[in-house]
C-alpha cells in the first residue's frame, strides 16, 4: 500500500516541480530503502511511458467521480493526489503481471477492482484506435522523433568479400521495399529514403517506424551501424581534410566505438587510431564493435587517456585527437528521462554536478593541447549545458597552455560550415565570431539528440581565430575568471576529477535553459595561474590573479601580449643555456 503511495508522491512533485524522475523521491519525502526507491522508480517510469494513455481511460471512466469517497478531490498535505495514485494503480491494473499489488481489503483496490471490466475494454478500444496490435504499443516513445539515421561503413566494402559498397545497399533497399528520394522531407514518409544534407557520403535517413535493419545481413556484417546523425559530426569535423601522410589520430573516449569507427572509416583504414577506454566492460563492447566494423587501421587500448604521456615516442606522429569526455548527456532524448521534457535538478545540487563535470572535461582539452604533434582537437558532449559546452570551451582557450602553443578555436568555414545553429554568443563574452565557431544541436528541432561540438586548432591552420590571446576591453565579460578555471584544474589529482565525473554520468540529469547569464554570485577568491599542464619551467611565470563575480568589478593582474612574448623569450633562452651547459659537461 505504502508502495503505490510513495510513487504517487514522486508523480505529484514531478508535475509541481518539473524533477528529475531519480531526485523527485527524495524532493517528494519518500523515504525507502535502496531495493524499494528501485521499485518505486520502476513504476513511476512505467507509468509516465503509459500516461497519456492512462488518462485518456480515466477521461472516458472518470473514477474520481464514481469513486469519490476513495479518490477525494482535496488531500492533505504529505498525503498523494488522488489524481496520481489513479495513475499508478491504473498502470498496474492494466499492465503489471501481478495487477495491483496490495490487500484485496485496501478501499482504493477495491474501488478500482469495480471497474475493472470497463477500463480493460476502453484499452482495447484505444489500441484499435491508435492501429496497434498491442497494449505495449500505446507507451510514449520519445520526443516527436521525425526520423532514423543509419551510417553506411566502406570499411566492410575495403576488407569483406563481396559487394558491400553504397550502390550494392540501395539496392538491397529495394528489395525491402524502400524508395530513395532526392530531397529531404520531415517527418519521413513512410517506405521513403534519402541521403542526409550534411553527411550525403554515408548516412542514411528513414522513416521513424522502420526497423529493416534487425535481422539484416547488412547490419549484422557491420556495414551499416545505427548512429544519431548529430554523434557523426565529430569525426566529420575531426577529420577535415586529413590525409594518410599527415600523420595518426587517437580517440581519447572510445567506447562504444560508433565515433572511432567512423574515424576509422574517414581514414579509410588507413593510418593508426588510437582508441582510449578505461572502463573494462566498456572496453570490451568497443572490441566488439571494432571487430564487426573491420576498422583495422584501430588500436584499442584499455587505459585512461589522461594517464597517458604527450611526450612519449609513440604518440609522437598523432596529429588530431577526438574527446568526447563524460558529460551530463541532458541532450539524449532517447532515454528514460527524455519523459520530463521540462526535467530541471535541484538548483545547487545541479550547478555543482555541472561544475565537476566541467572541470574534467576541461583538464581532458588541456591535457590534449600538451601533445606536440597535434594539430587538431575536437571536442563534442551530449549536452545542452552551457556549462559543459560554451564556457568550457571559453576556459579552455583562455588557458596559459592554450596561449602559449597558440590552441585557437577553428573557423566556421572548418567546422560543418552549412549547419546552421552555432553556439551561443551570450555564454562565451558576447563574441559572435567565437560563437560562429561551434556547432549545437538541439533535440527535436533539429531532428537529432543534443548536442556541442567544438574544434582546435594550432600551427598550420593559422586561419582560425586568435582566442584566447587578447582581451576585450569594457564591460566584464563571461569569460572574464576563465584562467581561473583553467589554472585551477591542476590544483587536484587527475583520478578525482575523472571518478568524480564517472560518478555523476548516471544520473544524466536535463535543464531548461534560458541562455541568459548566470547571475550566481561567487565568493572572491585566489587561485595560483601556474600555466596549466607546462612543462616545470613554467613555473617561473606564476603569477596570483584575484577575479571577483557576481558583480560590475572585475580585478585581475593580467599580462600583456608583450609581456607574455618577452617571457616566452626568456625561457626559451634559460632552455638554450642548459642545453648548452649539459652538452659541455
Amino acid at each position: 500500500m505504502n508502495f503505490y503511495k510513495s510513487a504517487a508522491l514522486a508523480l505529484d512533485h514531478l508535475e509541481k516541480n518539473q524533477g528529475s524522475v531519480k531526485g523527485s523521491l527524495a524532493a517528494a519525502g519518500v523515504k525507502a530503502t535502496p531495493g524499494e526507491a528501485k521499485r518505486i522508480l520502476a513504476l513511476v517510469i512505467e507509468t509516465l511511458k503509459y500516461k497519456s494513455t492512462l488518462q485518456q481511460l480515466l477521461t472516458t471512466v472518470p473514477l474520481s467521480s464514481l469513486e469519490r469517497l476513495t479518490f477525494p478531490r482535496k488531500v492533505p498535505r504529505h498525503v498523494p493526489s488522488s489524481s496520481s495514485l489513479l495513475l499508478v494503480l491504473t498502470h498496474d491494473l492494466l499492465y503489471s503481471p501481478r495487477g495491483v499489488e496490495a490487500s484485496d481489503k485496501w478501499p482504493p483496490k477495491q474501488a478500482l477492482t469495480r471497474h475493472q471490466a470497463r477500463l480493460k475494454a476502453e484499452l482495447v478500444r484505444l489500441q484499435l484506435k491508435a492501429g496497434v496490435s498491442r497494449k505495449e504499443d500505446l507507451a510514449k516513445s520519445s520526443t516527436e522523433v521525425s526520423a532514423r539515421y543509419v551510417r553506411w561503413n566502406p570499411n566492410v566494402d575495403l576488407h569483406r568479400s563481396g559487394d558491400w559498397s553504397i550502390e550494392a545497399l540501395f539496392s538491397h533497399l529495394k528489395t525491402k521495399g524502400f524508395e530513395r528520394i532526392t530531397e529531404p522531407v520531415y517527418p519521413v514518409t513512410k517506405g521513403k529514403f534519402f541521403m542526409d544534407p550534411h553527411l550525403p557520403d554515408c548516412l542514411l535517413v528513414f522513416p521513424p517506424s522502420a526497423n529493416w535493419w534487425v535481422g539484416d545481413k547488412w547490419y549484422e556484417a557491420g556495414a551499416v551501424i545505427l548512429q544519431d546523425k548529430a554523434s557523426c559530426f565529430p569525426a566529420k569535423v575531426l577529420m577535415k581534410g586529413w590525409t594518410q601522410e599527415e600523420g595518426e589520430c587517437i580517440d581519447a573516449t572510445a567506447a562504444p566505438g560508433n565515433k572511432t569507427s567512423y574515424i576509422s572509416a574517414l581514414m579509410s583504414s588507413q593510418s593508426r587510431l588510437l582508441a582510449f577506454e578505461r572502463s573494462a566492460p566498456r572496453f570490451t563492447t568497443l572490441e566488439k564493435m571494432l571487430a564487426k566494423g573491420q576498422c583495422r587501421n584501430v588500436i584499442p587500448r584499455r587505459a585512461d587517456f589522461t594517464d597517458s604521456d604527450p611526450l612519449d615516442p609513440e604518440f609522437a606522429k598523432v596529429t588530431r585527437i577526438l574527446l568526447d569526455p563524460s558529460c551530463s548527456g541532458s541532450g539524449i532524448v532517447n532515454r528514460l528521462d527524455y519523459l520530463l521534457e521540462d526535467e530541471v535538478d535541484e538548483p545547487d545540487a545541479q550547478s555543482s554536478r555541472l561544475e565537476k563535470l566541467a572541470s574534467f572535461q576541461l583538464q581532458m582539452i588541456l591535457h590534449a593541447f600538451r601533445f606536440p604533434s597535434a594539430r587538431r582537437v575536437v571536442y563534442s558532449t551530449c549536452s545542452i549545458h552551457a556549462e559543459e559546452d560554451e564556457r568550457v570551451v571559453l576556459a579552455a582557450v583562455s588557458s596559459g597552455i592554450a596561449e602559449e602553443r597558440e590552441w585557437r578555436l577553428a573557423d566556421r568555414r572548418e567546422v560543418l560550415p552549412t549547419w546552421e545553429r552555432r553556439g551561443r554568443p551570450e555564454e562565451m563574452g558576447g563574441d559572435e565570431q567565437m560563437a560562429e565557431s561551434v556547432i549545437r544541436c538541439l533535440p527535436g528541432e533539429d531532428k537529432t539528440n543534443g548536442f556541442f561540438v567544438a574544434c582546435f586548432v594550432r600551427n598550420e591552420e593559422t586561419d582560425g581565430l586568435q582566442l584566447g590571446l587578447k582581451k576585450k576591453t569594457g564591460a566584464p565579460q563571461r569569460g572574464a575568471n576563465t584562467r581561473d578555471q583553467a589554472e585551477h584544474v591542476t590544483k587536484h589529482g587527475n583520478k578525482r576529477k575523472r571518478d568524480e565525473a564517472d560518478s555523476l554520468v548516471p544520473d544524466r540529469e536535463a535543464s531548461k535553459h534560458s541562455g541568459q547569464k548566470s547571475k550566481t554570485a561567487k565568493t572572491a577568491k585566489t587561485v595560483k595561474t601556474a600555466r596549466a599542464l607546462e612543462a616545470p619551467e613554467a613555473a617561473d611565470d606564476e603569477e596570483d590573479v584575484t577575479m571577483i563575480n557576481g558583480g560590475d568589478e572585475v580585478g585581475a593582474r593580467t599580462k600583456t601580449s608583450a609581456q607574455l612574448e618577452r617571457a616566452r623569450r626568456k625561457k626559451a633562452a634559460q632552455r638554450e643555456k642548459k642545453k648548452l651547459k649539459v652538452n659541455e659537461a
